[in-house]
């Protein structure tokens, strides 16, 4: 209860939640789940963050640009091994301008990415992708990628996404596999749809029952830990912004919550945000 404080009142008309514990992304609209599907979610070495965004284009054939800390901690290491191994992989190394290695992997349908990539733009650099690794979505426990999340039926996902955003276009899964190839496509969304990453190990399913979860990242833990030392407010601002944007625009009939001046905030202790600690560490982005 307390983590669903920080979301939105507004979840959106149209809107995707994904349940992080469950492995399972919805698609709701106008209070009506669509669609769902299973999702593979980040190692807890790599959590997948908790955030409110809203997705604007999607990509087919995507091209997978090796985030840094993957090419050095990684990539780099194999290289000085075995020589062929990007080779092997399917993947190309270039130099930057300032003699930085960067490594990526061109579209196709061996690509880390998969075929679909769904781009909601965060701090964290995450985001929802197809992936050839389609053996990990039979396992009762997907916790196994970087920090992103991968999808198990991405073509279904984006025809009901383009159908909501693009009502007149007559979106099928047949239509977006013909797009499939080696050329990166995007395709934007006019009307943004919201994404909440949410993490609830306790829910109540359709049929009225209670649904217990594994808590893979402690987030229980360290949540009621935090609720009986300190003495602030849960206030996410950054996780507020849906409401802000709704109250400008005049619509969602709630005005937003003003900024908490000098307040500290237990999503700040968890997750990062508000206002710096004494001794600020830049946070580590996490990726695929």
């Amino acid at each position: 209860m307390e983590r669903w404080r920080w979301y939105p009142r507004d979840l959106g008309a149209a809107h995707v939640v994904t349940n992080l514990p469950d492995y399972t992304l919805k698609v709701m609209q106008n209070g009506t789940q669509v669609w769902s599907t299973r999702i593979v979610i980040g190692k807890p070495t790599m959590a997948t963050p908790l955030l409110s965004e809203t997705m604007k284009y999607i990509t087919v054939n995507p091209t997978w640009n090796v985030p840094p800390s993957i090419v050095h901690n990684e990539y780099l290491p194999a290289l000085a091994q075995d020589p062929t191994v990007l080779q092997r992989m399917g993947l190309r190394l270039t130099y930057n301008r300032d003699g930085s290695v960067h490594i990526y992997q061109p579209p196709g349908e061996a690509n880390a990415l998969g075929r679909i990539r769904f781009n909601f733009p965060n701090r964290f650099l995450v985001y929802q992708h197809d992936t050839p690794d389609k053996q990990l979505f039979a396992h009762d426990t997907r916790a196994d990628s970087h920090g992103c999340m991968r999808v198990q039926d991405p073509a279904k996902y984006a025809e009901v996404l383009l159908n909501i955003a693009r009502p007149n276009e007559s979106w099928t899964v047949d239509k977006i596999k013909r797009m499939f190839g080696t050329a990166e496509q995007d395709m934007q969304l006019p009307t943004p749809i919201w994404v909440h990453l949410s993490y609830q190990t306790a829910f109540v399913d359709d049929a009225g029952k209670l649904q217990i979860r594994r808590d893979v990242y402690n987030h229980d833990g360290r949540l009621l830990e935090a609720i009986k030392r300190e003495r602030g407010m849960v206030e996410p601002p950054q996780e507020r912004k849906h409401e802000r944007e709704m109250a400008a625009s005049g619509s969602g009939g709630r005005r937003a919550l003003p900024p908490h001046q000098g307040a500290f905030s237990f999503f700040q202790a968890l997750f990062g945000g508000g206002r710096p600690a004494a001794r600020p560490v830049p946070p580590r982005p996490i990726y695929r």
